[in-house]
C-alpha cells in the first residue's frame, strides 16, 4: 500500500494531475490517505501535494496544509520536501494576492532546487517568480521566463514537459508574444493528448482560448472555452471555472455589439455566464474574478438599457477595483521593503563569509610562510657546499671563456685577411673575364665576316654539305657573340654600383611586354600586369632583370595554346605570412606594427621543370632545356640574381612540368 501511495504522490507532484482523479476528487482521495502515512518524508510530500491541489479550490485551506508540510520538512531536514512545500505555499499566497509572501516562497524554492540540481522543480520555481514579479518588475519577470523556457525544452520527462510548456506558453501570452505562446501551448496540448492527461490538456486549451480572445478570434476562443468550462466545473476546479465563465461573458458581449441579428441572444448568454461567474467567485472569495464578473454585468446591463442594475454592479466593480489595485500598491511597497531587507541580509552573510575567508587565508599564509622559511633554511644548509663548488666552476669557466674569446679574435683577424684576399681575387677574376670576353670579340667577328664572304663568293662551288657546314659555323659565331655579350653584361653588372630611385615596375613591364610581343608575331600572348608596383631600385639594372625574366616567360610559354605572362606583387610578413598586395602611394599598405616586405613575381603557364633541377638555374651557362628546344646562353638568370643580390634582396623559383614557372624576388 505504501508503494502505491508513494507512486501516486510522485505522479501528482512530478507529472501533473493524476490521470483518473482530478480537482476535488483528487483532493479528497489524497486527504483520505493522509492518516495512513507513517514515514515523515512521505507525509511531507502528501501534504505539499494536497496544498498545491487545494489552492485552486480553497487557497486559505491550502495555505494551512502547505505550512504544515514545510514545518515537518524543516524538522526532518528534507530539502526536496522543503522545496515542494515552498512551491505549494507560493501558489496559495498568489491566489490570495499576498505578493511579498509569494515572492519569498518562490525564491526559497529556487535556491533549494538549484542546490539539489532538480531542473524540473527549478523550472516551476522560475515560472512562479515570473508570475510574482509580472506586476512589480517586468524586466526581472522576463529574465525568469527565459530561464524557465530553456529548462522546459531540455527536460526528458514528457508529462512534466507538458505541464511546464503550458504554463510558459501562458506567460508568453501575458507578455504579448503571441507566436511563442501559440508554439508552447500547441506543443503542450499535443504532449498531453499523447499521454492522456485530461486535466493538463484542458488547462492548455483554456490558455489557448485566452490567446485567441486577445487576437480577436472570438469563435475559436468561445469553442475552446465551452469545453474547458464544463470540464473544470465537473472536477471542482472553481478557480479556472470562474475565469472561463468571465471570458465567455466577455466574448458574448463583444459579439452582441458586432452582430445586431443575434444581439439579444448573445446578451442573454453573456448575462448568464457573468452571473454564474460572480456567484462562484463570491463563494470561493476570489476578488479579482468578482471584479471582472461585476464589470461584465455592468456592461451587459448598460447594453440592455437596464441602468439601475448596471449602476449597482458598476458600484460593486468599483469597490472591488479599489481593493485589488490598492492591495497591489501595498504589495509593491512591501516587495521593495522585502527586497531591501533581503539585500541587507545577503550583504551581512557575504561579509561574515569574507571575514571567515580572510581569517582562514591569514592562518594558511602564516603556516605556509613558516613552512617555506624552514625549507629555505634547510635548502641553504644542504646546498652551501654545492654553491661553493658552483662558484669555483664559474670562475674556471670565465677563464676558459676568456681564452676562447682571444682565440676567436685571432680567428676573426685571419678571416678578415682572407676576405680581403678573396675580394682582390674576385676583382681580378672579373677583370680577367671582362678582358677575355672583350679580346674574344675581334677574332669571332673576323670568323663571322670570313664566313659571310665565303658564302657570297664561293656559294656556287660549295655543295649542300659544304653549305650546311658553313651555316653551322655562322650560327656558332652568332652564338659565341651572344655569349660574349652576356658575359660582358654580367661582368659590367658585377662592377656597377647601385643608384636607387623610385622605379615603376608596372610601366616598365608593360613596355617590355610590348617590345617582346613583336618577336612572336604568330602568337597571342596575354600579359597581366598589376598596377602601381613602385620600388626603390636602380632603374637601369631593374630594366635588365625584368627584361630577362619576362623574355624567359614569353620563350617558355610560347609553345602553349594560350600563353600567358603575369607580373604581380604581394606583401609578405617577415615571418613569411602572405598578405594582400594593396599599395598606398606607391608603398605597401601598413598593417599595424608588423614589418612586411614586397614580393614581386613574374609567372608563365609554359613548360615548367622539375624542382629538383632548380639549383642549376642561377649558375652561368647552366640550362635545363636543349638549344634545339629553346635558344639561350644560360647567362640571363645568373645576371638577374646578381642584380637582385646587389639590391640586398633574394630570388626564388617555383615550377611544375606542364604547369608553368614563377620567379619571385624581394628588394631590401
Amino acid at each position: 500500500m505504501r508503494i502505491i501511495i508513494l507512486t501516486m504522490l510522485l505522479l501528482v507532484m512530478a507529472k501533473g494531475t493524476f490521470a483518473q482523479k482530478e480537482g476535488q476528487q483528487l483532493v479528497d482521495s489524497l486527504t483520505a490517505e493522509l492518516p495512513k502515512m507513517i514515514e515523515d518524508t512521505n507525509k511531507v510530500r502528501l501534504l505539499a501535494a494536497i496544498s498545491y491541489e487545494v489552492s485552486n479550490i480553497n487557497a486559505e485551506e491550502g495555505l494551512i496544509l502547505g505550512q504544515e508540510a514545510l514545518d515537518l520538512a524543516e524538522k526532518i531536514n528534507d530539502p526536496f520536501g522543503m522545496g515542494i512545500s515552498h512551491l505549494a505555499l507560493n501558489r496559495c499566497n498568489y491566489h490570495l494576492s499576498k505578493i511579498p509572501e509569494t515572492v519569498d516562497h518562490a525564491l526559497k524554492a529556487k535556491m533549494i532546487f538549484e542546490s539539489i540540481k532538480d531542473p524540473n522543480r527549478l523550472c516551476e520555481a522560475y515560472i512562479s517568480l515570473t508570475v510574482a514579479f509580472f506586476d512589480i518588475d517586468i524586466k526581472m519577470a522576463r529574465s525568469y521566463l527565459e530561464k524557465a523556457s530553456e529548462l522546459t525544452l531540455v527536460t526528458n520527462d514528457q508529462i512534466q514537459k507538458e505541464k511546464t510548456m503550458s504554463r510558459v506558453g501562458n506567460l508568453f501570452r501575458w507578455f504579448g508574444e503571441s507566436d511563442s505562446a501559440r508554439k508552447y501551448l500547441m506543443a503542450a496540448i499535443r504532449i498531453g493528448e499523447e499521454n492522456h492527461l485530461n486535466g493538463e490538456v484542458n488547462l492548455a486549451k483554456n490558455r489557448l482560448a485566452w490567446l485567441y480572445e486577445s487576437e480577436q478570434k472570438l469563435d475559436s476562443a468561445y469553442f475552446l472555452m465551452q469545453q474547458t468550462t464544463s470540464y473544470f466545473n465537473e472536477i471542482g476546479q472553481l478557480k479556472y471555472y470562474v475565469e472561463d465563465l468571465n471570458l465567455l461573458a466577455g466574448i458574448r458581449l463583444t459579439q452582441a455589439r458586432e452582430n445586431p441579428t443575434l444581439r439579444n441572444q448573445y446578451l442573454q448568454e453573456a448575462e448568464s455566464f457573468a452571473l454564474r461567474g460572480y456567484e462562484s467567485a463570491t463563494r470561493i472569495g476570489y476578488i479579482n474574478e468578482m471584479y471582472l464578473a461585476t464589470q461584465a454585468l455592468a456592461d451587459i446591463y448598460r447594453e440592455e438599457e437596464r441602468y439601475d442594475l448596471a449602476y449597482r454592479f458598476l458600484d460593486s466593480a468599483s469597490t472591488y477595483h479599489k481593493i485589488i489595485f490598492g492591495s497591489k500598491e501595498v504589495n509593491k511597497a512591501s516587495i521593495l521593503t522585502w527586497k531591501y531587507e533581503q539585500q541587507l541580509k545577503e550583504q551581512e552573510v557575504e561579509l561574515l563569509k569574507l571575514r571567515n575567508r580572510q581569517q582562514l587565508t591569514l592562518t594558511i599564509v602564516a603556516f605556509s610562510g613558516l613552512a617555506i622559511l624552514v625549507l629555505v633554511v634547510v635548502f641553504i644548509i644542504l646546498n652551501r657546499r654545492k654553491l661553493k663548488k658552483a662558484y669555483d666552476m664559474v670562475n674556471q669557466q670565465k677563464e676558459e671563456i676568456s681564452q676562447v674569446l682571444k682565440e676567436l679574435e685571432t680567428t676573426n683577424l685571419k678571416l678578415e685577411t682572407s676576405n680581403l684576399k678573396l675580394e682582390d681575387a674576385n676583382q681580378e677574376l672579373e677583370a680577367f673575364s671582362y678582358s677575355v670576353s672583350h679580346d674574344l670579340r675581334a677574332p669571332v667577328r673576323r670568323i663571322e665576316g670570313l664566313c659571310e664572304m665565303l658564302g657570297e663568293d664561293y656559294e656556287k662551288l660549295l655543295d649542300d654539305a659544304g653549305k650546311d657546314l658553313l651555316g653551322r659555323i655562322t650560327g656558332s659565331t652568332v652564338l659565341m657573340n651572344t655569349l660574349i655579350e652576356d658575359i660582358l653584361k654580367l661582368s659590367r653588372i658585377t662592377r656597377q654600383s647601385v643608384s636607387k630611385a623610385p622605379c615603376d615596375i608596372s610601366e616598365m613591364a608593360k613596355k617590355i611586354c610590348e617590345d617582346i610581343k613583336q618577336n612572336y608575331p604568330g602568337k597571342e600572348v596575354t600579359c597581366k600586369i598589376q598596377e602601381g608596383i613602385i620600388v626603390e631600385a636602380d632603374e637601369h639594372l631593374m630594366q635588365i632583370a625584368m627584361q630577362n625574366l619576362i623574355d624567359n616567360a614569353f620563350k617558355y610559354s610560347s609553345k602553349g595554346e594560350r600563353p600567358e605572362v603575369t607580373v604581380n606583387c604581394e606583401m609578405r610578413n617577415v615571418n613569411g605570412e602572405m598578405q594582400n598586395g594593396k599599395m598606398q602611394d606607391g608603398k605597401p599598405e601598413r598593417s599595424g606594427a608588423r614589418r612586411s616586405q614586397m614580393v614581386i613575381s613574374v609567372s608563365d603557364n609554359g613548360v615548367g621543370f622539375e624542382m629538383s633541377q632548380a639549383g642549376k638555374l642561377f649558375t652561368p651557362f647552366q640550362r635545363l632545356h636543349s638549344d634545339e628546344e629553346f635558344k639561350g646562353t644560360g647567362i640571363g638568370l645568373a645576371t638577374v640574381k646578381r642584380i637582385i643580390v646587389k639590391h640586398g634582396g633574394s630570388i626564388s623559383v617555383e615550377s611544375e612540368p606542364g604547369k608553368g614557372t614563377t620567379f619571385s624576388f624581394t628588394l631590401s
